[in-house]
């Protein structure tokens, strides 16, 4: 039996998750990443939409995204997936599925939110231990939120989301950078409150609070 068909609301925000089938790697270097960004970009002369953030992970993708009337973002995932995968399965010498399923969406329907899944978006590399401070992971939109980097392919409307941070651009990203890295380093000190507690003995080894 066939799954309906996704509805999209035009101009909602939506958090996508793709990740690789079995949770394989689904980009092992930085060509791979390249590619990937260059297909979100020219997907969009096929099917028009807008990425707010993204978040390229080793084995997952984490999109936010608009739809916009001339097309849905079904037709966007799919055909980035497709896309894709042939260049994947090309370069690498292999075959089959790259992606685990459907993927992932939830609809963003308020400014709140909005900004807590940017903020959880960037700092995906950072908690996965891959970068010490979320500026330094180059696969993300971070950095070029907060100027840091240019966006090579004008990819990402950040606009929207740093108009809640400051008037100007300049501004926004100003304040954004303090309201992504501030809960990071606040991550970092409860770490290493913890760490001292264990050493101390104040509190139980975390592998006996797993068994």
């Amino acid at each position: 039996m066939s799954r309906p068909p996704r509805s999209w609301v035009e101009g909602s925000p939506y958090h996508l998750t793709v990740r690789g089938n079995n949770r394989q790697t689904i980009f092992l270097d930085a060509a791979d990443y390249r590619e990937y960004t260059l297909v979100l970009h020219q997907c969009r002369a096929q099917y028009p939409y807008r990425v707010l953030a993204f978040a390229l992970m080793a084995n997952h993708v984490h999109l936010l995204v608009e739809a916009v009337p001339e097309s849905s973002l079904s037709d966007v995932m799919r055909w980035v997936g497709a896309t894709y995968t042939r260049y994947f399965n090309e370069r690498h010498q292999r075959l089959g599925h790259l992606y685990q399923g459907r993927f992932y969406s939830n609809a963003v329907d308020r400014d709140s939110y909005l900004l807590e899944v940017t903020r959880y978006i960037h700092l995906n590399p950072f908690r996965a231990r891959l970068v010490q401070q979320p500026i330094e992971y180059p696969w993300s939109s971070y950095r070029s939120y907060v100027g840091c980097e240019r966006d090579p392919w004008n990819l990402v409307a950040y606009e929207r989301v740093l108009s809640y941070f400051g008037a100007s651009v300049q501004e926004g990203a100003t304040h954004y950078r303090q309201f992504v890295e501030g809960l990071a380093q606040q991550e970092l000190e409860l770490e290493r409150w913890e760490r001292q507690l264990r050493r101390q003995k104040l509190i139980p080894p975390s592998r006996w609070l797993k068994k």
